[in-house]
């Protein structure tokens, strides 16, 4: 992955095929980014600047340089980030409770892309944020970030096929009967034009939640999640609709003295990485206040 290249040396049976056709069947690259490529001037053959419809030789080297130029308009703020693992392609990042991942209208600061672009920033490189993936709020635990728009689309494909795969610990109210489990609920708004909460609904979309318990308390349990789906809020509604909320949960449960926020974290993932395809897996420990509440 030095400099952040794609490479392809062409084959014999690409003799006299347009490059446009190779980028279609050999180099994984969206129409979207092949545009921006082509304005850009980051695709060479044989180290020099080529329009899609040359037409290729056996042997000759194709060259996609990655490092497009970009405009992050999200304002970058010194705040301390703990990344697990990162590189040309992707960023692993242990995401702290209370931090939210993107910034909104009216909060545009404080969030997990302010400070991963300060980083950047920090370091003379010009990004866009792209998250893989999201955690609420007040979720602690691993996010996927993408460093490039072609790293993006990679892991998108990626989490569409089901390759990108991530486990969840919650506390949740009550007992859990059952030591594992499929919850098939599907999701909706909870009313007409709510932007935030959702319901279990008939009419919503198919979400799947597989859960399985780690431990049993006195009042509560402690079990492990993964998704089929990536349903806003999908752990928190199908948990409460069991009638086990996530401990501490304000929306979809009820307060607790035991933790200031819903007892979830995000603390294991795997997936391929993009450009290598080498399989990748990563887990952190649940932070101290999920300790402290068990």
């Amino acid at each position: 992955m030095k400099e952040n290249l794609l490479f392809y040396v062409v084959d014999p049976q690409d003799h006299l095929v347009c490059l446009r056709d190779v980028f279609k069947k050999k180099l994984p690259v969206s129409r979207a980014l092949l545009a921006r490529l082509k304005v850009q001037d980051k695709i060479r053959v044989n180290g020099q600047c080529v329009h899609t419809n040359y037409r290729l030789q056996p042997g000759d080297l194709v060259t996609v340089d990655l490092n497009l130029n970009e405009t992050n308009k999200i304002a970058p703020q010194d705040i301390p980030i703990d990344i697990i693992y990162q590189d040309d392609d992707i960023m692993v990042i242990n995401k702290p409770a209370g931090m939210a991942v993107h910034p909104i209208k009216g909060k545009l600061e404080g969030t997990l892309a302010n400070a991963v672009t300060h980083y950047w920033s920090q370091r003379g490189e010009s990004r866009l944020f792209r998250p893989v993936n999201r955690l609420d709020k007040d979720t602690s635990g691993l996010v996927l970030v993408a460093k490039s728009q072609y790293a993006h689309q990679a892991m998108f494909k990626q989490q569409k096929q089901g390759q990108v795969r991530r486990r969840y610990l919650a506390a949740v109210e009550g007992i859990v009967q059952e030591d594992q489990g499929c919850i098939d609920l599907p999701i909706g708004y909870s009313a007409p034009g709510s932007p935030v909460f959702r319901q279990v609904d008939v009419n919503g979309k198919a979400a799947i939640t597989h859960f399985t318990v780690i431990k049993r308390y006195q009042d509560h349990s402690l079990i492990s999640l993964s998704l089929e789906t990536g349903r806003t809020h999908q752990i928190r509604i199908h948990m409460s609709h069991l009638g086990h909320p996530v401990c501490g949960d304000l929306i979809y449960g009820h307060p607790s003295p035991l933790i200031a926020r819903q007892a979830l974290h995000a603390g294991w993932t795997s997936f391929l990485q993009p450009r290598t395809l080498t399989p990748m897996q990563f887990e952190v420990p649940l932070p101290a206040d999920m300790q402290s509440l068990l």
